[in-house]
């Protein structure tokens, strides 16, 4: 299964369709062999579906339906997952806002951390519409209706990939998220007092986001030229806020997976988000099929004036870094290309890397984290400054990993760094210490697809220390959404936990294959 597409059974690259006209008609779709560019033959099952109109094809709220990307809100409170609607079995696809007071209660009693010493508090247990996984029985399998908000989420385009987040601060979240279908980027705000999205100047619950938040041309102006086919990866930055101020200079950038460009988004705080640049034929074609591809992208560090943000490519052997412009005057932001450095530390003779596919950076920004599949390994940057102020960008680290590796997530610092990275052939998620030349210390089976995996640390009460109100200890949790079987696996990454990398709770009831 080609991971890149984020569907399972369409051509490698998608026709304009515009989500708003009514389709009467049924879609008959199969995977786009890419073999050139992957380096892997596979086949998929032929999938019929039908979209309609009106509200009875409206996508459900309460249930995951082809889960894609993840995001987590800094308070650790909510996760954003985008519903790619891959089947086309409804007339759009969605962002869902999932609850994590709720996770964790569920988990608390399922998986307690830590551990009280009471053998009857510590004894696992579960209610609601939730049952042991017949096959894990660690893993605690639950409807996903009771972890939904619903009316908190919208409605966007379909086959969404990937889902990045401004922080503006003082509890202002914005997410962007790149949408195959159209193709467009979408945009939502979100509102930390009742927990919701908006993306439409109405106020109706669980709206299709409207023209303003759906970005289709430059600098949002019909007459100006549309963004190029296939966005799939974003990396949103929120600018820095000066003084005090707002963030003016807020940016999210999208890789197209079939065209090797890039668009810069203006996205300031207190203004609407547009299209203001994009940057074409980054990268080399690919000599089976003349395609040129953009696809990771990472920013180093966040929130910083000039700042550099890196993009690889799954048809070059070579990561392109950028820094954005801010000429003032209420001129646009513009894309200045930076310096690149090839992936030549693994890989062939050569020791080239030429199929990137996901990129993240430590919380300092020293090292970059990097998947790529020919050949299948995570590769280590140091990306620290040298003595004149530039990143070194050499590589210091790689460790052999599956086949078809999607995304990559890092947990931790110092001796406690961790990587995590999916695979969604096998079902299974690498854990890769970093350390010296780095290994494989775990391979965890968190279900069918596994796409996008994101982390988040948040206190719990300590059920042995007598002082009211209680010590708090930090508990870290992974979620994976797995993208064919329409769940989200919740993994305990807590280092001191005693079901350590172990899959606590499924989030949702598994789709037969």
């Amino acid at each position: 299964m080609d991971v890149m597409q984020a569907t399972p059974c369409d051509p490698w690259w998608s026709k304009r369709n515009p989500v708003r006209t009514k389709v009467s008609t049924c879609v008959l779709s199969s995977l786009g062999l890419s073999g050139g560019l992957a380096g892997i033959l596979v086949s998929c099952a032929l999938v019929s579906a039908c979209t309609a109109s009106g509200d009875e094809v409206h996508p459900p709220q309460d249930q995951l339906f082809f889960p894609s990307g993840l995001a987590v809100s800094p308070d650790g409170t909510v996760l954003f997952v985008a519903n790619s609607n891959s089947e086309l079995r409804f007339d759009s696809g969605s962002i869902g806002v999932i609850g994590l007071d709720t996770v964790e209660s569920v988990i608390q009693k399922w998986a307690p951390f830590p551990l009280s010493g009471d053998s009857t508090m510590d004894k696992p247990s579960y209610d609601g519409d939730c049952a042991p996984d017949p096959d894990h029985r660690e893993t605690l399998i639950c409807d996903a209706v009771q972890f939904l908000k619903i009316d908190a989420g919208v409605r966007i385009g379909n086959f969404a990939t990937d889902i990045a987040m401004q922080n503006f601060g003082n509890n202002k979240l914005r997410l962007i998220v790149p949408t195959r279908g159209d193709p467009s980027i979408a945009w939502a705000d979100f509102d930390s007092q009742s927990k919701s999205l908006s993306c439409d100047a109405g106020s109706t619950s669980f709206a299709l986001c409207d023209d303003a938040h759906r970005l289709t041309t430059v600098q949002n102006n019909p007459d100006l030229p549309a963004i190029p086919d296939e966005p799939f990866g974003v990396f949103a930055d929120p600018g820095p806020a000066s003084m005090g101020g707002v963030h003016d200079k807020g940016f999210a950038i999208v890789t197209h997976l079939t065209s090797g460009a890039v668009t810069l988004i203006a996205s300031p705080e207190d203004g609407n988000a547009q299209v203001a640049d994009v940057k074409t034929n980054l990268f080399a074609q690919d000599q089976a099929t003349g395609l040129r591809s953009a696809t990771g992208v990472a920013g180093r560090t966040q929130g910083l004036d000039g700042d550099i943000v890196y993009v690889g490519s799954r048809t070059e052997d070579r990561i392109q870094t950028f820094t954005v412009g801010h000429p003032g005057n209420n001129t646009p932001p513009y894309l200045l290309p930076s310096n690149y450095f090839f992936l030549n530390t693994v890989g062939s003779t050569s020791g080239g890397s030429s199929d990137t596919r996901s990129m993240t950076f430590s919380s300092n920004g020293d090292r970059m984290y990097l998947v790529n599949r020919q050949p299948p390994s995570l590769q280590i940057f140091d990306t620290s400054l040298d003595t004149d102020g530039f990143p070194r960008n050499v590589g210091i680290g790689a460790s052999d990993i599956c086949r078809q590796a999607s995304t990559v997530a890092v947990f931790g610092t110092g001796e406690n760094e961790r990587a995590y990275v999916t695979c969604f052939q096998d079902g299974e998620v690498y854990v890769v210490d970093p350390r010296g030349q780095s290994q494989v210390e775990d391979i965890i089976t968190v279900g069918r697809g596994p796409y996008s995996v994101v982390v988040t640390t948040y206190q719990v009460e300590d059920p042995m220390d007598p002082t009211v109100p209680k010590k708090k200890i930090p508990r870290s949790l992974l979620f994976i959404s797995n993208f064919l079987e329409d769940t989200i696996a919740v993994v305990d990454v807590t280092p001191t936990s005693p079901s350590r990398d172990r899959v606590v709770l499924r989030i949702g009831k598994p789709r037969a294959p």
